[in-house]
């Protein structure tokens, strides 16, 4: 993983500015996102800790599997901590995709990155920053359209760029076109493409600002996650917003002696008994919408990243990340 003061990073980022189409600009110069400006009153991490993850796929049909492939893509995800004079932060980040050579050619990745500042533990400002390629595909028969989408010259990408404080959300939202053939493996850093896309009046840009008495704790969705994991309840109920939208996470915890056997097996972990499976839902207050997935965790190490979890983007389609040795995080360098 690259950081923002890698050298190499600032080359890039230089190169995929040369390379953009010309186009009218909103402004002449971009502004640092949200996630940027609060990072930048630390230095670097005091704890970094990576895992990576294998991609493995179902296909399903009335929750009957159709298809199962492994390795059709990887993940990796990190944990920092930040220490300053006054204050801590954690952030956490993680970036997933296709491999379009096993993958039939589909050709999709997205990244979410928060940093979440503390004060006395508890939260008191937040900033997040995600990008994720376009996948409008609603059912089986308009996905396999995306068979072969690799050797597209452009593709369509949606970003978010988000700040919360007490009892505000502010959030800017574009959607807009860039090449089509980089990966979740290979691409140039992110935050300069959307930066890119916020100054392009090419793009379509959602400006978000509200305020709710409720939104008292800036909280943010892996942050919620990440705390479920660490609490020693069970079960635990808590609220986050997304750009100018408020989310009730619920989670339950219990042992999974069954995958405990084949993690300790895999060498994954040391005591099949520290196995915990966590089940997550997330819903959206307004509409009532809800997702849901399930963590895998080992409960003997506290700042451990999941081990495995599967979700179902898709009625069609399951994701499952699999904590792996041999795949290897994106390189800059």
């Amino acid at each position: 993983m690259w950081t923002r003061r890698d050298i190499s990073g600032r080359i890039l980022a230089g190169i995929a500015a040369s390379l953009w189409p010309v186009r009218r600009l909103r402004g002449s110069e971009a502004r640092p996102l949200s996630i940027e400006l609060l990072l930048d009153r630390f230095s670097a991490p005091l704890v970094d800790i990576q895992s990576c993850y294998r991609a493995d796929i179902t296909i399903q049909i009335f929750r009957v599997p159709l298809y199962r492939k492994r390795g059709v893509g990887g993940a990796v995800a990190n944990l920092r901590q930040y220490q300053g004079e006054r204050e801590s932060a954690i952030g956490i980040s993680f970036l997933a995709g296709s491999n379009p050579e096993k993958a039939g050619g589909v050709n999709r990745f997205g990244y979410i990155e928060e940093v979440v500042l503390e004060e006395s533990s508890v939260p008191a400002e937040a900033a997040y920053f995600g990008m994720m390629t376009s996948s409008p595909e609603s059912s089986f028969e308009s996905a396999r359209s995306a068979l072969g989408e690799a050797n597209r010259k452009q593709a369509y990408y949606a970003g978010i760029d988000g700040s919360l404080k007490a009892s505000r959300s502010v959030s800017t939202a574009a959607a807009f076109a860039a090449s089509g053939q980089y990966t979740w493996f290979g691409h140039p850093p992110l935050t300069s493409l959307m930066k890119r896309a916020l100054l392009d009046e090419s793009s379509k840009v959602t400006k978000e600002s509200r305020t709710n008495p409720r939104w008292s704790v800036p909280v943010t969705f892996l942050y919620a996650v990440s705390e479920a994991m660490r609490q020693p309840e069970s079960k635990r109920r808590a609220r986050y917003i997304y750009h100018g939208r408020e989310f009730e996470l619920e989670t339950s915890r219990e042992p999974d002696a069954k995958k405990g056997a084949v993690f300790q097996e895999s060498g994954l972990v040391k005591n099949w008994a520290s196995v915990l499976r966590l089940e997550g839902r997330s819903k959206q207050i307004a509409t009532g919408e809800t997702t849901s997935f399930t963590i895998w965790q080992d409960s003997a190490d506290r700042n451990a990243l999941p081990l495995r979890f599967e979700f179902q983007p898709k009625s069609f389609l399951k994701l499952t990340f699999e904590r792996d040795p041999h795949v290897k995080p994106p390189s800059l360098t």
